[in-house]
């Protein structure tokens, strides 16, 4: 009966299924339906039993060797891992074919970890291992395991072994560790410097990091101090090396109290060869402060995190129907900006400024009235003041001698020159000179004759002076060119200017002076610019301006020259500046660039400072 029963159970499935299919709409004529099953844990699953049948050999059909160490394993999961192992088992090398593959360059249990990770995807990273696997790692070419170990080390990176991570890093071509690395080395080189991996560091990999304008460092102080620590560490090699390495120390920013003393306790600095003359650099700059902007060493280069600031300082001068001004603006060279500063006690025009080796601007001069003496036909100023930066704040300092406007004013070893002018009824050939530690002002050898409209600068130990206007009557401009020489308190005769003019400005830069621009007889601007090499005794003609400019303000620094403002020779004033490229002899306009509002006979002076 039960046999009945089961016969009758089967037949009734049959002929249900046959009666389900002919029932008409149950599957649609013409379409299609498919149904997609994913069973997510299959790869997992398949992973696991491969890994099973690897544990037991089984099925298994190579056997890679590492020193006396077997690993039975599946080809396809190894190759389908790594490309290393996929070129070697389908190329035309033996190891295709042969049962038994030897791998050297891995140690046992790094290559017992990386067979594991191909059957499993785990694998686990520590200090101890995280180089080892990642060689093993970039050997065999498994780029996740060389990520996460890049990520590890990352994470793990510290003032103690930032240097080794690079190093290492930059060995296996992690590109991106190895920039992560050097990065938080310069960011970080104060610390890195106290720890020992710096003392290991090959020459020009310490020449690498030293050498950059970024290195973020709170003095100088620490990079010479660094370098002196890794030649002891192997002195009686890298004795030799010292002057390679000390190129890149930043010597004239050091300290030179620092520097006094690391001569008297580090006897490797007079030792070394090749040292000497890093040593006599430091000590010109710190000696000789007022040339400091003389020198074109790429030593004297604060790097970017001494945040020194370039401040163009503007004072003075005069606008529209001859309104004179008491106003001062500096302009922020590294971030664009302009600024407001304390205004001068009064309106100051045809007057000059300096900036002081002490790096102190000083104001003197004017045709304004203050604290005056009257002549017959003007109000000419003797008054000097000093402006304190940090205070923003203009202080009354010793008055000339002789009161002086249109006159000429610059800074050399130490003093402040005042050279001939104007003093409201005749032309000065008169010139005194200051002295910022007495406060007291004293003549000098006078001009062979008066001359205003004069411009000087200081450069090499002599002051030079260029033009001006020498008739009483008929403003009659001269291409003289003359140097004064401080030692045997004498004026020479130099090589004439191409042309007669009172010039608009006379700066300088590596070691050569520029006259720009100025006015010439008949009173007619000129655009002309003349290059004087003091090696030489030679002018040259460079690249004309591009715009005439009465009485403009003019400055000099990083290899190039700023004209700004000035008159068109009537009622209208330029609010726009010029620069002019020493590399390139170009000028050009700024357009993002421009003065407050125009004006003219102003003074523009750039410095240098320090942010606090």
């Amino acid at each position: 009966m039960n046999t009945r029963v089961r016969n009758q159970s089967c037949s009734l499935s049959q002929d249900a299924l046959v009666l389900l299919e002919s029932l008409p709409g149950l599957f649609r004529s013409g379409l299609l339906s498919e149904y997609v099953f994913r069973e997510q844990s299959h790869a997992l699953t398949v992973l696991h039993g491969l890994n099973e049948q690897r544990k037991t050999n089984t099925l298994c059909d190579v056997i890679i060797c590492v020193k006396d160490e077997r690993y039975p394993c599946h080809r396809n999961i190894m190759a389908a891992c790594s490309p290393y192992f996929f070129a070697m088992f389908t190329g035309e090398m033996r190891e295709s074919h042969e049962r038994e593959v030897r791998i050297d360059g891995i140690s046992p249990d790094i290559m017992e970890q990386l067979i594991d990770f191909a059957y499993t995807a785990d694998i686990s990273i520590t200090q101890e291992n995280a180089q080892q696997l990642l060689s093993a790692a970039n050997l065999v070419q498994i780029n996740t395991i060389i990520q996460a170990c890049c990520n590890f080390l990352e994470g793990e990176m510290d003032p103690s072994n930032c240097l080794g991570i690079h190093c290492f890093a930059e060995a296996h071509i992690c590109v991106e560790l190895s920039e992560k690395a050097r990065v938080y080395v310069i960011e970080h080189f104060t610390d890195v410097a106290k720890h020992e991996e710096i003392l290991l560091l090959p020459k020009e990999k310490l020449i690498e990091f030293i050498s950059k304008d970024d290195l973020y460092v709170f003095s100088e102080e620490i990079v010479l101090d660094a370098v002196l620590k890794w030649v002891k560490h192997d002195q009686k090699r890298r004795i030799a090396e010292l002057s390679d390495v000390l190129q890149f120390v930043r010597l004239p920013l050091v300290s030179p109290y620092f520097l006094f003393d690391k001569l008297d306790t580090e006897e490797l600095l007079m030792m070394a060869p090749g040292c000497r003359k890093f040593l006599d650099e430091a000590m010109k700059y710190h000696i000789l402060k007022d040339r400091r902007m003389e020198m074109s060493s790429p030593r004297v280069v604060p790097r970017r995190c001494m945040a020194v600031e370039t401040i163009v300082y503007i004072t003075g001068g005069e606008i529209y129907n001859r309104n004179y001004l008491n106003c001062v603006e500096g302009y922020n060279l590294e971030n664009g900006t302009w600024m407001k500063l304390k205004d001068l006690p009064f309106s100051r025009c045809h007057h000059c400024s300096v900036v002081s080796e002490d790096m102190h601007l000083y104001i003197a001069g004017t045709l304004k009235n203050s604290i005056v003496v009257v002549t017959k036909e003007k109000v000419v100023v003797n008054n000097v003041m000093r402006y304190e930066r940090y205070l923003d704040k203009w202080i009354k300092v010793a008055s000339l001698n002789t009161p002086r406007a249109k006159f000429a004013m610059a800074a050399l070893d130490g003093y402040i020159y005042a050279i001939g002018g104007f003093d409201g009824t005749s032309r000065l050939s008169t010139v005194e000179k200051y002295c910022p530690k007495t406060n007291k002002w004293s003549f000098v050898a006078s001009l062979a004759q008066p001359t205003s409209r004069i411009f000087a600068v200081g450069l090499n130990g002599f002051l030079y002076a260029a033009g001006g206007d020498v008739d009483p009557g008929n403003s009659t401009m001269v291409d003289a060119f003359i140097r004064y020489n401080p030692v045997c308190d004498v004026w020479e005769n130099l090589k004439n200017m191409s042309f007669s003019r009172a010039v608009s400005g006379l700066v300088t830069l590596k070691g050569k002076i520029y006259a720009v621009g100025g006015i010439t007889e008949g009173v007619y601007s000129s655009k002309d610019l003349e290059c004087y090499d003091p090696d030489t005794d030679v002018w040259t003609c460079l690249s004309p301006m591009m715009e005439s400019r009465f009485d403009p303000g003019v400055t000099a620094f990083n290899n190039q020259i700023f004209v700004l403002g000035g008159n068109d020779g009537g009622n209208s004033f330029y609010s726009n500046i010029e620069s002019y490229d020493t590399t390139e002899d170009k000028w050009k306009v700024m357009a993002s660039l421009t003065l407050p509002y125009g004006r003219c006979r102003f003074t523009a002076v750039a410095m240098g400072t320090q942010q606090t």
